[in-house]
């Protein structure tokens, strides 16, 4: 360093003559701290684009979710106001369609399915309230209701996916994937009931912890239960799945076809 303050910086190469330059200490403080500026920024860059990029792909995780809710809520918005529509017709033929989807047959359409002249249709007892004219009134199984076999409850707390079931000697086996739509931890309970063909349903024996959930987001549920003496597997149409929260209130409940289940 010389007498003025400066710092002298002297390189020599072969076969040539020594260079010196004269550096005040300030420009050399002020080229390392604009150094370690530019380092700095540089990181600050690079953790931005990150959470930025982070945060992108949240959104569009997001976004593909609400839009595939919504689409189902659109379908079960349809369904349920097509069976509406079905209940508040007087139309016979549909609601024989429909209970014919069941596997049930009305009194109405064995009449009508039945040929003139044949045993089945010259016993058949008509109604009592029929009246001369009109058309047969429409009647129901003992202890049948369309609601309670195929009306669905969803109050969009949990997701139910990929039900399936299978029955065979050793009695049925089922599974479901459970998700936890709310922000915060679930718990309740759950019951697994078979519809049988003619409308009736019975509760299906399953384990005491099988359908009992407590759960921050996803649970996968695989288990089998043994059907009740003298329930006949060919006469079963499918089973309904019924979730309850801690309070014993219903969150869940929709029918799985047994063709559609497997």
């Amino acid at each position: 360093m010389s007498s003025s303050g400066k710092i002298n910086l002297i390189w020599f190469r072969d076969e040539e003559s020594a260079k010196r330059m004269r550096v005040r200490p300030g420009w050399i403080r002020v080229f390392t701290y604009f150094l370690v500026f530019v380092v700095l920024c540089a990181a600050g860059g690079v953790l931005a684009a990150f959470e930025f990029w982070r945060r992108s792909q949240d959104m569009l995780t997001e976004k593909r979710e609400v839009e595939k809710r919504l689409t189902e809520t659109l379908l079960k918005l349809e369904r349920l106001q097509n069976i509406e529509k079905l209940l508040q017709s007087s139309d016979v033929s549909e609601m024989g369609q429909l209970l014919g989807g069941l596997g049930i047959e009305t009194q109405a359409g064995k009449a009508q399915q039945a040929p003139p002249g044949k045993p089945g249709a010259k016993d058949q007892p008509a109604p009592k309230d029929q009246p001369k004219n009109g058309p047969p009134e429409r009647e129901r199984p003992p202890g049948f209701d369309l609601a309670d076999v195929m009306g669905k409850v969803d109050l969009g707390q949990v997701g139910v996916e990929n039900f399936r079931a299978k029955v065979d000697a050793k009695g049925v086996h089922y599974g479901f994937d459970l998700s936890n739509l709310m922000p915060q931890a679930l718990s309740g309970n759950g019951q697994l009931l078979g519809v049988v063909r003619d409308g009736s349903v019975f509760p299906v024996q399953t384990g005491k912890d099988d359908l009992g959930f407590a759960i921050q987001r996803f649970k996968q549920v695989s288990s089998q239960a043994p059907l009740p003496p003298g329930v006949d597997p060919g006469n079963l149409y499918g089973f309904r799945l019924v979730l309850s929260n801690a309070s014993g209130k219903t969150i869940y409940s929709e029918t799985y076809p047994l063709v559609q289940a497997q």
